[in-house]
């Protein structure tokens, strides 16, 4: 599993990490929707209960008229006012009425829960089902509510009263028609008259519940409002009974006395509709959210792609030519300033590095390849001269010759170990990348030291020297008098008897030494080359012989010193002037 993770792209990864946060933080802002949407159902419940409220104390003060007591209970006062607030309840605001009558007996009026029957005379029939109980309600709620509402035949008895909208049945007993049999539901209150449904003439009305939640917050409403009403008259509610009612979020309850009778309470709740609220505040919001999240997510995605993983592919690309050594096709982006730009950069330097690194391999192993076919035509002739020598010995040759051989041997061999001892010293500079007993040294004293020491080269020349006092340089002396004898040694081997050889020593940067001979001028495409491994031009190797690495040598000891030797013709003669590489 987690070799497959490291598989997926940089582009996949992060937005599989956005995905995550975005979820974590949708959780939360749709829990505040969900919260705003209750606060608003709450809002909405509170100002249903207080207009029909108010509504309530209006029709009351209405129907009480000028009547100095409210009806007691059982009177057909009482009834009336009872049927005559039917019309105005809203099942979703149960109430609870008390005032006392004029034995100052406590009387109760319920909210009706009305199942209205519209026959085709026009006429409103209502029965209020208020009186029955939670269980018979229940049951009701089975076989009248939802899909069973059109196919019930129902038989009421109870009470009627006739009112100026209709007729409203307080029933004591209810038969409901199921099949074959029938299901009945009874109240304590005495029979008097009777109601029958007709399937032919009466069209059934909606059950009052529209949901099963409905009707449990309708339940929970009315234990609220019995316990208001023991909390009112007197009595002492457990804090454990006062929190279980309160628990509900299915409605929101207050209590009230009359402004204008003191005598009337009203305990009156409203059922909050959440279906409503979330229809409101989450209306098409799951399916909108869900695509925005999946818009969001597919654009992250390819931003990141554009962004970040191609250009990421397209440097891993041109680091693969880098490591084939295709450093002509290396085109990197450099041109961006974010971290893949710096990215770029440095693998474009680490590019151009290699690059001048495999250039210069190439050229040290071309120049090796050179050495060794030069090394090996320069000792070829010596090994081929001995060899003939030492047969020719072997032949029982006469003294003389047998001596004169032998010397001949001799000078080969010399000149055999010359060979190698500067091939020696070549390959070990070759190799030197810095000096090691580097200090300041008077280069002043040094010429003119190498030029005593060199005097007897110079007795059949004409030397003239112009030696700087007080200069001074930091190297390695024995290297530096190397170098100078070797430019020494070249201007007498390769200039002519009673020639003019001009050495002149300064401070300055661009002429530090500058040795001049008389010669004859040498070709201008072969100056740059004088400085190469074994290169000699005809001439010079007619007149001078040598074995072609004096200079060369030359040249590496004055890179380690940070100095160069450049070779120009001059008038007569050449001229080599030893000064700073920059």
């Amino acid at each position: 599993m987690k070799k497959r993770f490291r598989k997926i792209g940089i582009a996949a990864r992060l937005t599989a990490v956005v995905a995550v946060i975005l979820a974590v933080f949708l959780v939360p802002w749709v829990w505040q929707v969900a919260k705003l949407a209750q606060d608003k159902a709450r809002e909405e419940a509170n100002a249903s209960m207080r207009a029909s409220t108010g509504l309530l104390m209006s029709d009351l003060k209405i129907l009480k008229g000028d009547a100095a007591h409210y009806p007691a209970e059982g009177t057909a006062e009482y009834d009336l006012l009872r049927a005559n607030l039917s019309p105005y309840y809203n099942v979703d605001t149960p109430y609870i009425i008390q005032y006392y009558d004029e034995n100052h007996k406590r009387v109760l009026i319920r909210s009706p829960l009305m199942l209205y029957y519209h026959p085709a005379t026009g006429c409103c029939y209502g029965i209020d089902l208020s009186d029955f109980s939670e269980q018979s309600l229940r049951e009701m709620n089975e076989i009248l509510g939802h899909e069973h509402a059109q196919d019930r035949l129902i038989t009421v008895y109870g009470q009627q009263i006739k009112t100026d909208t209709g007729f409203i049945f307080f029933p004591n007993r209810l038969q409901i028609g199921i099949g074959d049999g029938e299901w009945t539901a009874q109240t304590p209150v005495e029979e008097t008259n009777q109601f029958r449904s007709d399937e032919g003439d009466y069209i059934q009305g909606v059950w009052p519940f529209r949901t099963d939640a409905a009707m449990e917050g309708y339940f929970d409403a009315l234990r609220y409002l019995d316990t208001e009403l023991r909390a009112i008259d007197g009595e002492n509610i457990p804090d454990e009974e006062w929190a279980e009612v309160r628990a509900s979020q299915r409605y929101v309850g207050t209590f009230q006395g009359m402004p204008y009778d003191d005598e009337v309470l009203l305990a009156t709740a409203a059922l909050v509709n959440r279906e409503n609220a979330y229809g409101t505040c989450f209306h098409l919001m799951l399916p909108i959210t869900i695509a925005l999240y999946l818009i969001f997510l597919f654009l992250f995605y390819k931003i990141v792609r554009r962004m970040v993983s191609d250009p990421l592919v397209d440097t891993a690309r041109e680091a693969n030519r880098v490591s084939i050594l295709a450093f002509d096709e290396f085109k990197p982006d450099l041109n961006r300033g974010d971290e893949i730009g710096e990215l770029n950069r440095a693998l474009s330097e680490m590019a151009a590095t290699l690059h001048t690194r495999w250039d210069s391999e190439r050229d040290l192993e071309d120049k090796r390849q050179q050495f060794v076919s030069a090394a090996s035509h320069d000792l070829k002739t010596p090994l081929a001269l001995i060899g003939g020598y030492a047969e020719a010995i072997a032949q029982d040759i006469s003294p003389e010759e047998n001596a004169r051989y032998l010397a001949a041997i001799e000078q080969e061999t010399d000149r055999m170990n010359g060979l190698v001892r500067e091939m020696l010293d070549y390959t070990r500079l070759d190799r030197t990348d810095e000096l090691k007993n580097r200090k300041t040294l008077n280069l002043t004293a040094l010429v003119c030291d190498v030029l005593t020491e060199y005097a007897p080269l110079f007795e059949k020349r004409r030397l003239t020297a112009d030696i700087a006092d007080g200069v001074r340089i930091r190297g390695d002396e024995t290297l530096l008098r190397r170098a100078v004898g070797c430019l020494l040694e070249n201007a007498a081997k390769y200039s002519p008897e009673n020639g003019r050889v001009y050495v002149r020593l300064t401070n300055a940067r661009n002429a530090l030494l500058t040795v001049e001979n008389d010669c004859e001028p040498i070709p201008e495409d072969e100056l740059p080359r004088l400085f190469e491994m074994f290169y000699r031009g005809d001439k010079a190797r007619d007149r001078a012989g040598g074995h072609g690495l004096g200079l060369a040598i030359l040249q590496k000891i004055l890179a380690l010193h940070g100095l160069t030797c450049k070779t120009e013709n001059i008038k007569g003669g050449v001229r080599f002037i030893v000064c700073n590489k920059d």
